[in-house]
């Protein structure tokens, strides 16, 4: 009994990170279970048996032209967040309603998303993909995009698709990876996507959307360090960028607890239940006196204060991982990828993780 009650408590705390994009899967069993192969979707499977990636450059996505023709068209996919009642102002655009959500968007949903957003980019006749979302799902999109898409086609995630169009129709989006537009009309590389509009210091925007809805882009453009062509994730892991991975390996639970004083013997006790677990580090950046870590599970410690600070493999416990500059959302995010694709030892975490 004793132990029950010290397992709901520490499994609790997942829920306390509101954030979470997949807080709906966190409905533990003290029994063993497997990753959930029980995909609940009406969306159309295509071809699950696809091997096709976005990292090889061999899907006629990487072409150099991100441009809007007149026989392309912008896809709008919808899955919360604003859109107008009508486009019919709007030429070359097509809207696609996948979810009317308000709650935060589980691994997945991201993952039936990406399955739409996939077929959109390799359509010819597309010219780029605009997801939109609610607000609590913005930083979760963003980054799983950022992991699963290598193209040049724009991909914007946004939680208006009046903020993200001029974006995506704009030549300078490419080679830039997936972008963000918040609702301060801000413009995020989908790796520094912050977690709401006001989480100033948590991303580094790379251009703004001006009120004549001309895009000024800061910077050159480039691709965070994270999924640059020279990335381990891009030449080691292109499996990655896959979005038919679940299917085989079923959905992964990847909860998020708060740093305690939990034995070693409880933490083992979840390997039952979960595939991994993001900690949140408390207050110092520094935990190697923290016992939350495992040989069993992959354990991945994440600050979540803003600035951005960086968690090191000095700052966590031997046989932990540090989410480096990475929230404890986006830890989740790639530590979920990760385990879809069977990458699960700690060597293999560290060179893929900041």
């Amino acid at each position: 009994m004793k132990f029950q009650v010290a397992l709901s408590a520490l499994l609790a705390c997942s829920s306390a990170v509101i954030a979470s994009p997949i807080d709906s899967l966190f409905k533990y069993k003290s029994t063993k279970t497997a990753h959930s192969r029980d995909i609940n979707s009406t969306l159309p499977v295509w071809n699950t048996t696809s091997n096709t990636t976005y990292a090889n450059g061999t899907n006629g996505t990487n072409g150099t032209s991100n441009t809007s023709s007149n026989n392309s068209e912008l896809q709008i996919i919808v899955t919360g967040g604003q859109v107008p009642i009508t486009n019919s102002s709007l030429t070359h655009t097509n809207y696609t309603r996948l979810y009317n959500s308000s709650s935060a968007l589980n691994i997945t949903q991201l993952y039936n998303i990406a399955r739409v957003v996939n077929e959109t980019i390799q359509d010819k006749s597309s010219s780029g993909a605009i997801v939109v979302t609610n607000a609590k799902s913005l930083e979760a999109v963003s980054f799983f995009f950022s992991i699963l898409f290598d193209t040049n086609k724009p991909i914007v995630v946004t939680e208006d698709s009046a903020y993200a169009i001029p974006v995506a129709n704009d030549k300078g989006a490419a080679k830039r990876g997936v972008l963000s537009v918040t609702s301060d009309k801000l413009v995020y590389s989908g790796v520094f996507t912050p977690a709401s509009t006001f989480s100033y210091g948590a991303g580094l925007p790379v251009a703004i959307v001006d009120d004549q809805d001309q895009v000024e882009w800061f910077f050159d453009a480039s691709r965070p360090t994270l999924i640059s062509s020279s990335s381990v994730i891009r030449k080691e892991y292109n499996n990655f960028t896959t979005p038919f991975g679940i299917f085989e390996n079923g959905a992964p639970i990847v909860p998020i607890v708060y740093d305690g004083g939990y034995s070693s013997s409880l933490i083992d006790s979840l390997s039952s239940a979960v595939q991994g677990l993001v900690v949140v580090s408390s207050g110092s950046s520094n935990s190697t006196s923290s016992s939350i870590a495992s040989d069993i599970i992959p354990v991945v410690y994440a600050e979540a204060s803003t600035p951005l600070n960086f968690i090191d493999k000095q700052d966590v416990p031997e046989n932990a991982v540090g989410a480096g500059y990475l929230s404890p959302v986006k830890a989740q995010i790639l530590l979920s990828i990760a385990a879809v694709n069977g990458v699960t030892s700690k060597s293999a975490l560290q060179d893929i993780f900041p």
